[in-house]
């Protein structure tokens, strides 16, 4: 298992505190879907500079109940992690993926998205970023001492496992967005979605919220 790594340019989020902030699931409010077929809890978005109906980049966690299409969101990219046990089978401008535990998708704001097969309540940790702006999902896994900053990761996501962080053991779908300063990180058989998002990228037009 290896540490974050810290991105080319500049680092971060282009916002990150000094000190480190850790968002419990337990205080994310679902909201459900407008075509009736699924939940999302919305962890942390970025506001555009200058626009605040828009979004630099936004991650959230979604429950899938059922079959049916994906929103469009023009202007976006999106990452797609399978974050449950349960099979998820999507179709992606008509290929079809299976996605297992952990497993991650990429594609574009615009592209044709449904879910055509779910066994259950699967959940999937969702982050888009806006065009232009680089962003990525990575695991970490297994045992691990770690520091990490801001320079490293952007968010980091509990999946399972125990983790403790500064001291303080996280739950399943806490939220670490990393300060300034290091901190130090155990992973015990655990594993950790690690999200990067590189506001240095060059610059595009805000997209809608």
């Amino acid at each position: 298992m290896q540490s974050p790594k810290k991105p080319s340019g500049e680092p971060g989020n282009g916002s990150a505190a000094d000190t480190a902030h850790i968002i419990p699931m337990a205080t994310l409010e679902p909201q459900g879907w407008a075509n009736g077929r699924g939940w999302t809890r919305e962890i942390h978005r970025e506001p555009a500079a200058g626009s605040p109906e828009a979004v630099t980049w936004r991650l959230s966690l979604a429950d899938i109940e059922d079959t049916g299409p994906f929103s469009p969101f023009p202007g976006m990219q999106r990452h797609l992690l399978s974050a449950a046990p349960v099979p998820l089978q999507l179709s992606i401008d008509g290929v079809v993926h299976d996605l297992r535990y952990t497993q991650i998708v990429t594609f574009g704001g615009t592209a044709e998205v449904a879910t055509t097969a779910v066994h259950g309540r699967a959940r999937a940790l969702n982050l888009m970023v806006r065009s232009g702006i680089r962003g990525s999902l990575d695991l970490l896994g297994g045992d691990a001492q770690l520091s990490v900053s801001a320079a490293c990761a952007t968010a980091l996501v509990v999946l399972d496992g125990i983790v403790v962080f500064g001291g303080r053991r996280l739950e399943r779908f806490d939220t670490i967005l990393p300060g300034a300063e290091e901190t130090p990180l155990t992973l015990q058989d655990a594993t950790v979605a690690g999200v990067r998002v590189e506001t240095s990228a060059t610059d595009a037009a805000p997209a809608p919220a």
